[in-house]
């Protein structure tokens, strides 16, 4: 369905937006308010809820928002690639989680609608976004789609944002969104265009930020900080930030035994990658964090019996450490608890199997 359609004269994008959760909500309202883009949005579970009453945002950045919808909303990926509409940018802000179910892994999320853009325009440039955590994420685009043969470009955004869908088509922003769009990679002329393109259509000066950031893999290590420590221990122990610091040894152990030597372990990481990380930023995270009541995704995934984005936060960086030859005590601490919290879920989920007989996990 469709509503306020914007003039054609006006409309410089069409963007699909595949996530609505809190962040992908928030980002398809972005273009939407910005006015120079046609926005749709693939939202699976709400989709009933959305089509008859549309979505209430209470936004930091927006205010109060009833009724809202974009101008084309989707069930499924499937519904889009089938509309005969071709999206000039794939947003991606889903959960990514390369372990769990393959059916719900980035590639075979998109492929459908990659395949579907191809075949109406072989010509055209498809951009896609993937605003998500991690590091190296974009690898698993480009091992299973050949930017040559589909004419892709391959862009990355880092957002700084906190906002969580309470209920059916209910969406609160609490923290001020702030996005970084560049190219994965950087010396690549036509896609730095389309990403400064993308902050052209996303910006809404005076409520959001959207800025073209000419080193984003940079920037995703600079945030791997908070996610790699913080994330990781929060979901680990179920607790808010402030009473993980609070509850510890003295109020002292959890920050400088855990948090700091975590995030000294992913600067180091980086440095072995010849990415630079300003290290006054982790007095910026352990400062920032302890003064917000707040649950990071990790936990607030692993309260709800969803899969964590274990892989991408922790698994990934790990694996470039062992290549590299940098030891990383704690994160491999956090990571092997963790799989074991991972494969918990993944059990009560019978996506694996244990054999109470033979006590062996059977494939």
């Amino acid at each position: 369905m469709s509503s306020n359609i914007i003039p054609p004269s006006e409309q410089t994008s069409s963007a699909l937006i595949i996530g609505a959760g809190g962040v992908g909500v928030i980002t398809a309202y972005s273009l939407y308010h910005c006015g120079l883009s046609e926005v749709s949005l693939v939202t699976r579970s709400d989709y009933d809820h959305v089509v008859e009453f549309g979505y209430k945002i209470d936004s930091c950045d927006y205010g109060e928002i009833t009724n809202w919808r974009p101008h084309n909303v989707y069930k499924t990926v499937e519904d889009a690639s089938s509309a005969e509409k071709f999206f000039d940018y794939i947003i991606i802000t889903t959960k990514n989680i390369p372990d769990g179910p393959k059916d719900s892994t980035v590639h075979a999320i998109l492929k459908p609608v990659i395949e579907a853009n191809y075949k109406l325009n072989d010509e055209k440039v498809t951009n896609v976004v993937l605003i998500q955590n991690g590091i190296d994420i974009e690898k698993e685009v480009l091992e299973h789609f050949n930017p040559a043969t589909y004419n892709l470009c391959l862009l990355s955004g880092v957002q700084l944002i906190a906002s969580t869908k309470v209920g059916p088509g209910h969406i609160v922003q609490k923290g001020k969104d702030h996005v970084s769009f560049g190219s994965f990679d950087k010396d690549d002329d036509i896609a730095i265009g389309q990403a400064k393109k993308l902050v052209s259509i996303y910006h809404n000066e005076g409520h959001n930020t959207g800025v073209f950031d000419e080193n984003v893999r940079k920037t995703r290590w600079n945030k791997l900080l908070y996610n790699a420590a913080i994330n990781t221990t929060t979901a680990l122990v179920g607790l808010d930030v402030p009473r993980c610091f609070e509850f510890s040894v003295e109020k002292k152990a959890t920050e400088f035994e855990v948090f700091r030597p975590a995030m000294q372990e992913i600067v180091s990481i980086a440095a072995s990658e010849d990415v630079s990380i300003d290290e006054n930023l982790i007095e910026f995270f352990n400062d920032v964090t302890r003064n917000i009541l707040y649950k990071p995704s990790m936990c607030v995934d692993l309260e709800n019996g969803r899969l964590m984005e274990l892989e991408i936060i922790l698994g990934n960086p790990i694996r470039i450490a062992k290549a590299n030859g940098v030891e990383t005590p704690t994160l491999k601490l956090l990571y092997n608890l963790l799989i074991l919290v991972q494969n918990k879920l993944k059990e009560q989920k019978k996506l694996i199997e244990f054999d109470e007989e033979i006590l062996k996990l059977v494939v």
